[in-house]
């Protein structure tokens, strides 16, 4: 008879065991992600508004198969997720997009594991190697707007009907003449929507929600009135069926096939201007009586985390729609809310305890009170 030998114990291996979160769609990957993920994409510098869409995700890491910052412009984006804790790593780029989503990995410093076989060497990319890349790109901005001067005469060029005319802009569905238009931007954060809430509340404006920017509305609890959505199509299936009608830019099969599944109603304009800015020039071309815009570049750096094409968009866009563009930062400066109907009944109750108390204090309120206490039923004496 023999006995069953007791099994040594498996040492345990170094590292840590992550999830791999990879699609080609980067909305797709980032609804399927759970906190301390890697979430695989394939963004030549990254910019800011990818970068917030990533962080509310709270992956662990962020794998790129291109240059997170290639020193074409200082985009914003790499910074964005070191500050909220998010690792950064670059790696060779048929080997990234080659991993499996759903794929349980071992990583350990700088190397995937699939159990002990090496997955993938990757390159971390820290705090310090990203403001030196930054720096370096920064040092090329008077070049970098000599260039744009050139870009933003040859998008003029080429787009001078769309901006100039409005030629091949879509007749919307919904009704805008007269009406106040907020456009949420794809790099619009939940503290920049929220504290719009009384605005939007109490104006009820049109909701032009772009890519991602639809998503946060929805997520708000908001019901976007038009959706502007971009080519590559970043925007979940439960923003996409909530829109009320889809202005789609660009060439995207994919994103048309979305569209045609849900059968909502949608349009196509062919131009090459940003999505924020394409839902600004309708809202001008429709007539707006003001235009809010959230997720829209505001200061330099914000502006320089654009390609040329996106800072030429923006600027000529910006000069189309003139005075009628208000941005979304000033709005809770300006609007303090209407004053309701109950805010008056408080104040006017309010007035009328202190008259109250203040007559009772008299000797003539003592008189009232004393003669009122002689009418009462003998219980409320």
């Amino acid at each position: 008879m023999s006995f069953p030998r007791r099994r040594q114990g498996v040492p345990s291996l170094p590292g840590i065991t992550v999830t791999v979160r990879s699609h080609r769609n980067l909305a797709t990957a980032l609804e399927r992600t759970r906190e301390g993920d890697v979430v695989v994409i394939d963004q030549r510098d990254l910019d800011a508004a990818t970068a917030r869409a990533i962080v509310e995700r709270k992956p662990r890491a962020v794998l790129n198969a291109s240059e997170f910052i290639s020193g074409r412009y200082a985009n914003l984006g790499p910074e964005l997720l070191t500050r909220a804790g998010v690792a950064l790593f670059e790696g060779d780029r048929a080997r990234v997009l080659g991993l499996d989503d759903g794929k349980e990995l071992r990583l350990d410093g700088s190397t995937l594991y699939d159990g002990v076989v090496v997955a993938l060497d990757v390159t971390p990319l820290g705090a310090d190697l990203i403001t030196e890349r930054l720096d370096a790109a920064r040092a090329g901005l008077a070049t970098q707007l000599e260039t744009f001067a050139h870009t933003s005469s040859e998008l003029l060029r080429r787009e001078e009907g769309l901006l100039l005319h409005g030629t091949g802009a879509p007749v919307l569905r919904t009704r805008i003449e007269g009406r106040p238009v907020l456009v949420v931007g794809p790099a619009t954060s939940v503290a920049e929507l929220k504290r719009l809430r009384a605005y939007v509340r109490e104006q009820k404006p049109i909701l032009i929600g772009v890519d991602l920017g639809a998503e946060l509305l929805v997520r708000q609890g908001r019901r976007p009135d038009v959706l502007v959505l971009t080519g590559d199509g970043r925007i979940g299936d439960k923003a996409l069926a909530r829109s009320r009608e889809v202005v789609l830019t660009g060439t995207g099969e994919a994103s048309r096939a979305r569209i045609e599944r849900f059968s909502l109603p949608f349009h196509e304009v062919r131009t090459s201007l940003a999505g924020s800015d394409v839902g600004l020039l309708l809202a001008r071309l429709d007539h707006a009586r003001v235009i809010v815009m959230l997720g829209s570049p505001a200061t330099l750096d914000d502006f320089v985390d654009r390609n040329l094409t996106d800072q030429a968009s923006n600027v000529l866009t910006r000069l189309r729609a003139g005075t009628s563009v208000v941005e979304g930062a000033s709005v809770p400066l300006l609007y303090t809310g209407r004053v309701r109907r109950w805010h008056v009944a408080v104040v006017v109750l309010a007035a009328l305890v202190v008259l109250g108390v203040t007559v009772a204090a008299t000797p003539v309120g003592h008189d009232w009170w004393g003669h009122l206490q002689t009418h009462l039923p003998a219980g409320l004496n």
